[in-house]
């Protein structure tokens, strides 16, 4: 029977004096961004993770981020830019959703620490079945209910 208790995510699971790796969640443009991440909870066949990461400054340019993911910064200031958009700083406090697909920088003012929570693509064989019931459930047209359920968030 699974474990249904909630888990706690502690932003000590990184010790203040602790040393990174070379961040590798992108191609380091200028600085020596070292990042440490502690994955605290795994679900959904690994397609859901969550815990805390850290990074020290650096300037880090991203392409097509493979994750849906929420940031509540805990502490840092960080630039995000979007290619093509405008640049915005995020600092302690601050929370936001990083879109799959995301493309553009990251530069880490002063080091950041987070909780995030990601969640992967599914694989297609996955997509395609579900595909597959929502044409098959009653009431279905072209893949869309035609009840009042269709907009439920979940």
């Amino acid at each position: 029977m699974p474990d249904h208790t909630p888990i706690p995510i502690d932003s000590r699971r990184i010790a203040d004096d602790e040393v990174g790796k070379p961040a590798v969640f992108g191609a380091i443009l200028s600085g020596q961004p070292q990042e440490i991440h502690r994955n605290i909870f795994e679900g959904d066949y690994g397609r859901f993770r969550s815990g805390v990461w850290q990074c020290t400054p650096g300037l880090v340019a991203m392409k097509d981020w493979p994750y849906h993911e929420f940031c509540l910064l805990l502490s840092g200031r960080v630039i995000i830019t979007p290619e093509g958009g405008s640049p915005r700083e995020y600092k302690a406090g601050d929370a936001l959703v990083l879109p799959m697909g995301f493309t553009g920088t990251w530069e880490i003012l002063e080091t950041v620490r987070k909780y995030y929570a990601v969640q992967a693509r599914q694989p297609l064989m996955r997509r395609v079945k579900e595909r597959v019931k929502g044409w098959l459930r009653p009431g279905a047209k072209g893949g869309r209910t035609t009840d009042a359920q269709a907009g439920a968030a979940f």
